[in-house]
This record gives C-alpha cells, structure tokens and sequence, in this order.
C-alpha cells in the first residue's frame, strides 16, 4: 500500500497542470463511424455500429476474373456466374466454385435460366452475343441465338411467360425483342448509349434504365407504347427491381470522385435523428444514486452489465505497471434486436471494358442531384421518392417481401432498405469493394459476385460470430489525460461487446510507438480509459455472438479528456476614435476608417478611446479581462477597468494629463480552472498621444495700411504638431487656409502670417482658428478698423 501511495504522489507531482473542463469526442453518426476501420461490423444510417452478416468467401482470386457481372441458379441448386475479362463461366455447388465453360468472347455480362432449364448467355466485347448452353453438357458447343450488328454488350436478359426474350443492349441504346423462333426485331430504339437495366412485369409490360441520361422507359410489348416514367439526376439508372404492389425500385450509378476514392469519408448529411422504428430498443440504465444513509443492493434487472471490472493494469512508459482500482460502474440492461430477414445485375464501373463509357450524351445532360448515389421509388401512379442516398454506386438491386437489399462499391457494403419504415441497415461488407450482383439462393443463402478482385462470397442469414470496430486516430492536439468512455447501445443475451483503448504522442500508430492495447474491458455504460496521457487515442470495439442470432449494438461512443492549461493569447491591440456619447449611450464599435489594411495610421481624435483586443485561449476556457494603463516607458501600471467579459472597453482620457501613454491587456483564465492552476496572457499596446489641451495662438503683431491689413502670429501646442491653421473676415463661415512660414504645419510650433487687402471701410474682426494633431481648437480675434478714404 506504502509503495503505491509513493508511486501515486510521483504520478502526481509529473503530472501537467489541467484545464477545469473535459473536452469530449462524441461519435454517434454513420458519416463519423466511416472513419474508422471495420472488420464484420457495419454502420447504419441510423449510426448504429454491429455485427455484420456472417459472409464466406468462396472464390478469393482467380487471375482470370476481374468481375462477377452476373448469377443465376438452376433447378438443381447450381449456381452460375457470368465473369470478365476472359469470358469464364463458373458454376458453384455448395462452397465448391469450378469452371463451367470458357467462352471465345471477352465478357459474359448477363445470365438467365430460360423456361426449358437453359442457360442463356449475355456477352460483349467486339460482338455482343447470346448463347445458349445445357447445364447437363457443359462440353456441348454453344448454341448462338442472337447477335445484331453495332449490339456490343448484352447487359441484360428478360424473359416473358410466353417464352419470349428481350435483350438489353449498348452503345446504341436498343431493346430487341426475340421470338421463340430466334427472330429478332427492335422494340426500343433510344438516343441513349446504352440500357443497362431490364426487368419484365411478367406480362406485358418492360421497365428499362438508361445511360448517360438516367432515364426509367415503360414499354408495352403488344403495342409498343413507350413512355418515360422517371429522368433522374444521375446518369446512370443501374438496377431495377419491382414489388408484388407494383411499385418500380430504380438505384443509380453515377461513378465520380467520391466513389472512386474508395475508402473516402462520407458527407455529412442536413438530416438528424432518426426515424421511428417499432424495433428501437431504448437503453436502460441505473443512474447514480442520492447518497443513503443505509446502502441497498443493486436491483435485479435482466441483462444487466456488472457495475465493476475486473482490476486491470495501466499501460505506459513506467517500468512497473499500476494497478488501478476500477471505479464503481452504473448498471446497463442492453436488450435483443431483432435480426432483420434476408433478401436479394451486371453493371458500369471502372471495371468495366473500353466503350463502356462510350460518346457524349445525345441529349443535353440532366442537372446532376447531390452526392453519391439513390434508389428511387416509383408508384405504380408515376409519384417518385427517394428511399436511399449514400456515396456508393448501386449496382445490384434484389427485393424481398417488401425489403430491398442493394450491392454497392465502392466500399462493398450490402445494404437493406425498408421503404415503409426508411430504414437502411449496412448488412456486410465486401473486401474487393464492389458487390456487382446479388443472388437469393434456394438454400437462403445471399451469393455475391464482387469485383476489383473478381470474386464470390455467400452470406447466411445470420450474424457473424466475432468482429472488430476500431476508430480513427483522434487528436488532442495536446497531451492530455483520458477520462471516461460512455457507451450507448443494446447488448442481449447471447452477445458480447468489450472495449479496449491506446495512445500515443506519434499520428501514425505503432506497435513501438504506442502504448499497448489495454486489456479488453467488459462493456459498461461509463469505461475508465486506462491509457496512459498522450496526444494521440485510439478505441476498439470487440463485438461476439453466440449463436449468430443477436449482436451487441453501439448507437454512441463519448470519449472525455483533458488537456493541459495553456495560458490564453492576446493577438492584437487596437486604439481607436470612440464616437462622443450620443443620448448618454457610448458606442462601442470601432471606427472601420481607422482600421482599413493600407489606410495612413492617423493619431485618434477626441477624448473618448475604444481599445478592442482580439484573444484566444487553446481550451476554450472563458476569460477575463483587466486594462491597465501608464504614462512614459517606465512608470507604473495604473488598473483602469478589471472583470471584463468582453474584448473591448471605451477609455475617457479626460481623466489623464497630456503626455505619451501605454495600454496593457492581461487576459486570465482563473475562473475557469482550479485555483492556482489559472494562467494569464499580457499584451502591451503601440504608444498613444493623449492631447485634450488646445494650442496657443500668441505674438500677435497687426499691421494696418490704407485699406490692407498684415496678421503676424505664433502658434504653439505643448503636446502634439500644430496642423492647420485658418482665418475667416467678420464671424462669417468662409475659413481660408493660411500656410506656415516653412510652408507645412509639422511641428509643435509654428508661424504664420496673412496680409488682406481692400477692406471695406470701417470695424472689422479678423479671428485665427488653430487646430493641433487631435483636433483641438484655439480662436483668436482681432479687431481693426479701415478709415474712409479723403476726398
């Protein structure tokens, strides 16, 4: 016990002084949890962190496949996909992936099962085809059924209940209908480049989406009607999909600089809170208690996280590590959330061949919408909503009772999406980035074919069993001391949820160059941080499932920490002009005529001083200001207003004699910290002249002949130059400049002289006006009288 009370007292005395209030990092949204990194967890749009889906890897890497464009099943559970850049096919059965066949064309873009059990083919490169193989006889020749000339990619492939196929193509924007006796006739023939997304209503009526102008087609196969239902601001409508009401589902796929940068941080959204959601599961937890006379017992709730760790051990520099007693914990009842249900197109990206991106626009371009990219619903009454925008390229759409699930790049996240209650829920994530197309399989299964690195992966329908949230490096710009994290979230039986935190004074972490990760701390609603203090601090959660049928949830994470106290900055000083009071009322803003960059400093005018500062303090500690004032270089610091709250004050210099002055600006944060841990700042102005004294006008010397009058005089000022000096005839308000005898009034004393002439005859009073360099005034008068002229 001696040996830790020393080691304490050492901790203690080493210790930096510290600011009387925590600063806090507080994530809490999507955007802010994208930052960091994630393994089998996901964020929400809601800015819940969890467990993703549990996801297998199937095909990891294939030198010959750059893209999985396409996946169908058969009726026996086999499972095709369409790859590029090699024209593979390959075939899954359970988690064994093998080759079915190796096509002479460079992509297999589109799959279709047809009604006889047939594998149709969609492919482009030079020459888009269709084939047609026998799953049975995978070594049989492909059976060719239709090609047109300029058709170089078959994007998609759809097929009627009477057996009719309608072919989705590029770069020439055509739909072709084929007969079940192979002929083949255009049934849309657009302006745009390419239709990239084709689904039948299972009657008569096609749905299409187009590229580069973003347009939603309704065709009519009997009767050939066309019509546009949706032009959307982006330019490329990616995947269709359609629900048992009818109502049309059209996700975009804009590629731009956002989606190319991979891992780039998402946009803030203008949206907050979220949605009411029947399964929102509030947090309980037992508040801190009132102290009692007689201590209770902890109430029995369900679920609940225990109020005490284990003891755990400090991580640092020190060569012997300080165990710390954990301190009393609030109780947190985390309850289940009800795993959402599974649901389930080849695309445009960067993957894509050379003319997949092909000519301008034939039309004029559509005015692009915000950020990223949407899923639009269209009612079978024409009105379109936006149910989904993030900064991904859709490019996978599958619907389930109601339920929308979306494979994205270019982070490679699932997403579902509930259009009744605006729920997007982040369900997996992808390592190659790009989730080009989505299957539901018979066994429940979702079959994802990714790409960047061609692949396959399966994800079941429930939880992964463990995973890692780690958060981005945050920055105290400091060394600064950890206090506590408060976690908010749910956490059900079966789920496990632990924390463990680092730091350093380095950006980039180490293993060397860090503390060690702490122990793994059991959830709790308030954590100690048990990092040593740093500049630099790192979190990571640990989530488990039992079962893979709950998962811990995460909805907010507030770091507290505490940053030395460093002393406030005074940057500026600024005296100017005060307005004289007006009403009894002082303005208190500055003259802008004294303060613009480039004008001639001029000396202020009047009596009345406004001295503003700008100051700052680097903990956002509130301050106080005093104002202190002297005379000469070297006299003493005279108080002249204390406890001020603003950064500026007015000064009456009637209250000093004439002379050079001094102002200081101390600038304290005492009150916002403990006591004798405040620190000041001081900042001493320019020099100012106070001049309330007017000049003299004296050495009068008046020289009168006939009708001409000479004005000799002497102007004098004690503290500042002389500045101008004029004089008017007869009280009238017509002043005339007189120069000075150097010919310029620079100087504390000055002569002047003015002779008039032909002055009518009889009294007048000539009056000298004297101004100095703050503008005041001295008059003096003389009185002369002009006698008639003799006859």
């Amino acid at each position: 016990m001696m040996r830790r009370l020393a080691w304490l007292i050492v901790l203690a005395a080493a210790a930096p002084t510290l600011a009387g209030g925590a600063s806090h990092w507080t994530h809490t949204s999507e955007a802010e949890f994208k930052k960091g990194k994630f393994h089998n967890v996901v964020a929400t749009n809601l800015g819940d962190l969890k467990l993703s889906r549990a996801t297998k890897t199937l095909l990891e890497h294939d030198a010959r496949v750059s893209s999985v464009y396409a996946l169908a099943e058969g009726a026996d559970g086999t499972i095709y996909a369409a790859t590029g850049p090699q024209g593979i096919l390959l075939q899954l059965k359970g988690d064994k992936v093998s080759t079915f066949a190796t096509l002479e064309d460079q992509n297999v873009f589109s799959l279709l099962i047809d009604h006889d059990g047939r594998l149709l083919v969609g492919t482009g490169g030079e020459q888009g085809r269709i084939l047609s193989l026998d799953p049975a006889k995978p070594a049989d020749k492909p059976l060719e059924i239709f090609k047109a000339d300029k058709v170089q990619y078959i994007w998609k492939i759809a097929q009627t209940a009477d057996g009719f196929l309608y072919v989705a193509t590029g770069p020439e924007g055509q739909i072709f209908e084929i007969k079940p006796d192979r002929a083949a006739s255009v049934v849309l023939d657009t302006k745009e480049n390419n239709i990239l997304s084709l689904i039948s209503d299972g009657k008569d009526t096609l749905y299409a989406g187009t590229d580069p102008n973003g347009l939603v087609y309704r065709i009519n196969r009997k009767t050939k009607e066309v019509f546009v239902l949706f032009d959307a601001p982006e330019a490329e409508i990616s995947a269709l999909v359609l629900d048992a009401k009818g109502n049309l589902y059209a996700g975009t796929g804009q590629a731009g600089d956002a989606d190319e940068a991979g891992d780039a941080e998402a946009g803030e959204s203008d949206e907050s809170g979220r949605p009411q959601s029947a399964d929102t599961v509030p947090l309980p937890s037992t508040r801190p208690a009132e102290p009692r006379p007689v201590p209770r017992p902890d109430p029995a709730e369900p679920d609940a996280i225990p109020r005490a760790t284990p003891q755990l051990m400090v991580h640092g520099p020190q060569a012997t590590d300080l165990p710390v007693d954990p301190p009393a914990r609030t109780q947190v009842a985390l309850q289940p959330a009800p795993i959402p249900p599974p649901s389930v197109r080849p695309s445009t990206d960067a993957s894509m061949p050379p003319g997949a991106r092909r000519m301008p626009p034939a039309m004029p371009p559509t005015p692009r919408s915000a950020e990223g990219n949407a899923i639009y619903k269209i009612e079978p009454n024409g009105f379109v909503t936006e149910i989904f925008r993030q900064q991904v390229l859709v490019l996978a759409l599958i619907e389930k009772d109601g339920t929308l699930l979306a494979g994205t790049g270019s982070d490679g996240l699932v997403y579902q999406i509930n259009p009744a209650t605006e729920e997007t829920v982040a369900l997996a994530k992808a390592d190659p980035k790009q989730v080009m197309s989505l299957l539901v399989a018979k066994d429940g299964r979702i079959v994802m074919g990714l790409a960047n690195v061609g692949g396959i992966a399966s994800m079941a329908s429930g939880y992964a069993a463990e995973g890692t949230f780690t958060s981005p490096v945050l920055d105290a710009t400091q060394v600064s001391r950890f206090g506590k994290i408060h976690l908010q979230g749910t956490l059900p039986a079966g789920s496990k949820l632990t924390i463990a935190t680092r730091s350093g004074n380095v950006q980039e972490p180490s293993d060397t160059g860090w503390s060690k990760w702490s122990a793994e701390m059991p959830a709790a609603e308030y954590l100690q941080i048990l990092s040593p203090a740093a500049r630099f601090f790192q979190y990571r959660l640990a989530f488990a499932s039992a079962d893979g049928k709950v998962s811990a949830v995460v909805d907010q994470i507030d770091v507290a920490y505490q940053m030395p106290n460093l002393a406030p900055q005074v940057k500026t000083i600024r005296i100017t002009a005060a307005p004289e009071a007006e009403g009894g009322r002082m303005p208190m803003q500055p003259n802008p005529a004294m303060m613009q960059p480039g004008a001639a400093k001029q000396p202020p005018r009047g009596r009345m001083r406004l001295v503003n500062w700008e100051a700052t303090d680097p903990n956002n500690d509130v301050l106080e200001f005093s104002l202190y004032f002297r005379s000469g270089s070297r006299g003493p610091w005279v108080l002249l207003q204390d406890k001020l709250k603003e950064a500026q004050a007015i000064w009456d210099t009637r209250g000093v004699a004439d002379g050079r002055y001094w102002v200081k600006v101390v600038a304290s944060d005492v009150k916002a910290n403990p006591r004798s841990q405040g620190l000041e700042a001081v900042r001493i102005s320019d020099p100012i002249v106070v001049d309330n004294t007017a000049p003299v006008i004296g050495d009068l010397k008046v020289t009168r002949t006939g009708q001409t009058v000479k004005i000799q005089a002497t102007v004098t000022d004690r503290t500042s130059a002389v500045a101008a000096v004029d004089y008017c005839i007869d009280s009238k308000d017509e002043w005339q400049a007189l120069p000075a005898s150097d010919n310029i009034c620079d100087s504390p004393e000055e002569g002047v002289a003015v002779t008039i002439d032909s002055l009518a005859a009889g009294a007048h009073q000539i009056t000298l006006r004297a101004s100095d360099d703050h503008g005041n005034q001295a008059y003096e008068a003389v009185e002369v009288v002009i006698e008639a002229p003799s006859r």
